[in-house]
């Protein structure tokens, strides 16, 4: 099924955690692309068939343990990336606070504005919320971490700036759309 698949794809990211702690940053590589090849492939079949909630929860809730565990073991191997980890794990909060937020409430946003423009034709389980940083540029910005370990702390930083950039922008798009609801 598609939650099984997504629970294969997240023990791929525990496995590849395991490599990086252990600094084989190759088979860490190939968990990964396993792991976002089971990501990508659990959404097609959920589709494909039925769509569950218990579905959509596991996909962003064992994304999230999985983007956050990365954080983690990059700053267990070497402790001069704690404070960069530390960093990443609070810019992540924000991003990940935003998108959520925004998932939960806009629906019933619109359902008072009564806003069919943003209907879609493939439905999916919330509403998605846009910004600099989306799940492309985290799986780049992961990739270049496994590439390039020794750069962890600047790719961390360029990366961090990014996410609060997003949070910061989704709450005043939020707000602005929405101040008077």
């Amino acid at each position: 099924s598609a939650s099984q698949v997504t629970i294969i794809g997240f023990i791929f990211g525990l496995i590849m955690c395991l490599f990086i702690f252990l600094e084989l940053f190759f088979l860490a590589i190939i968990f990964f692309m396993l792991n976002r090849i089971c990501d990508g492939l659990d959404g097609i079949m959920a589709r494909l068939t039925a769509p569950t909630y218990l579905g959509a929860y596991l996909d962003i809730v064992l994304d999230f343990i999985f983007y956050s565990a990365f954080i983690l073991i990059f700053g267990l191997i070497d402790t001069s990336h704690v404070v960069i980890s530390c960093l990443l794990l609070f810019s992540y909060i924000c991003t990940g606070t935003t998108f959520l937020a925004q998932a939960v409430i806009q629906p019933k946003l619109d359902l008072i504005k009564k806003d069919e423009s943003l209907d879609i034709d493939i439905p999916k389980s919330f509403y998605y919320s846009a910004g600099l940083i989306e799940g492309t540029e985290t799986i780049l910005f992961m990739t270049l971490c496994l590439l390039f370990p020794n750069l962890y702390f600047f790719f961390g930083l360029i990366f961090s700036i990014l996410c609060l950039l997003t949070a910061l922008s989704r709450i005043l798009i939020f707000y602005k759309r929405n101040k008077f609801y």
